[in-house]
């Protein structure tokens, strides 16, 4: 396997550990904060987190593997903490958006199916933009 593979393994892998440790961290938050009784303005969260989402989705696409020197590790590096800051963007928001739409509508799965279908792309995202390298 390709030394920039690895790295790539690695920093999703990270994330992930990062996330389940996160959701709980933010579950108790939103539970101990007023929205839980203000339902309007957890659906304002919503539309807030959506946005930084969307907005991280753009960077994320937008970045490629293609237009770095896989040969110099700085470079690979920067590569790695660049698209691993708009995963965990992108992971942190979806996380928000799953436990609020919870709190305002109960537990619906179709959404969480959802919201993990857009996670795993971005990843899959990921491993296509560094496979399309030439090695």
């Amino acid at each position: 396997m390709h030394k920039i593979l690895k790295e790539n393994l690695i920093k999703n892998i990270f994330l992930i550990i990062l996330f389940s440790l996160l959701y709980r961290v933010i579950q108790n938050f939103l539970i101990n904060s007023s929205l839980v009784s203000d339902k309007a303005s957890a659906g304002s969260i919503i539309v807030v987190t959506s946005i930084i989402a969307v907005t991280a989705c753009f960077g994320n696409f937008a970045f490629t593997y293609e237009k770095i020197n896989v040969k110099n590790s700085f470079q690979r590096y920067l590569a790695h903490f660049t698209t691993g800051l708009f995963m965990l963007v992108i992971g942190i928001t979806l996380i928000f958006t799953s436990l609020l739409t919870t709190m305002i509508m109960g537990h619906f799965i179709l959404i969480n199916i959802t919201l993990l279908l857009l996670y795993l792309a971005c990843v899959g995202y990921d491993f296509w933009d560094v496979y399309r390298l030439s090695f």
